[in-house]
């Protein structure tokens, strides 16, 4: 396994300052001159690759909220239904993410480490598990939608015949043939 990277092996306040400093645009050799003045020495390519890393971080995040803020939109005041299946489709994203980086490996830091938890037995029972998991919200999510149909539509059936009721003894029908429409026709027996 790769070694930890100079800047990974840094306390996680300087880390930090140097996240603040890039994210207010801090070119490198200023990132560079803040460190020294806080006596951290760290070479420029090193930090010129942590930086790198941060920036596809960074990108990865700032397009997955892209897509969750364009779904939420789109879903509106969405049931918990739709916001369920969401984040088991965002949690399997990740998941597939996560094994094609640990596949693809390459120079892309990070990805000997995604590697070694692929081939890790407690890792890959983790995942299992993760995926039991989603399957079994999937599951409990299409319970509940069939709940909340059922109960819409038995209110549906209801509203429907209080209103049948009203318009038939409006127009004189006897409460019989009232009985019979709500049976016949709404599927509602008294």
């Amino acid at each position: 396994m790769a070694r930890p990277s100079t800047i990974a092996r840094l306390p996680s306040e300087i880390r930090e300052a140097i996240g603040r400093l890039r994210d207010q645009g801090r070119t490198l050799d200023e990132i560079l001159t803040h460190l020294q003045g806080m006596e951290v020495t760290v070479s420029r390519s090193a930090l010129g690759r942590h930086v790198q890393q941060m920036d596809k971080v960074g990108e990865r995040l700032r397009r997955s909220r892209a897509i969750s803020e364009a779904l939420v939109r789109q879903l509106g005041d969405a049931p918990e239904s739709q916001t369920a299946r969401l984040n088991i489709e965002m949690m399997h994203s990740f998941l597939f993410d996560f094994l094609a980086s640990a596949e693809e490996g390459g120079a892309e830091e990070g990805s000997e480490a995604a590697l070694a938890h692929v081939r890790d037995p407690k890792s890959v029972a983790l995942m299992a598990e993760a995926v039991q998991r989603l399957t079994t919200a999937s599951r409990q999510n299409v319970e509940f939608v069939a709940r909340v149909e059922d109960r819409a539509a038995a209110k549906a059936k209801a509203g429907a015949a209080r209103a049948a009721e009203a318009v038939a003894r409006e127009k004189g029908l006897s409460a019989d043939t009232v009985r019979a429409i709500k049976a016949s026709i709404l599927g509602v027996a008294e």
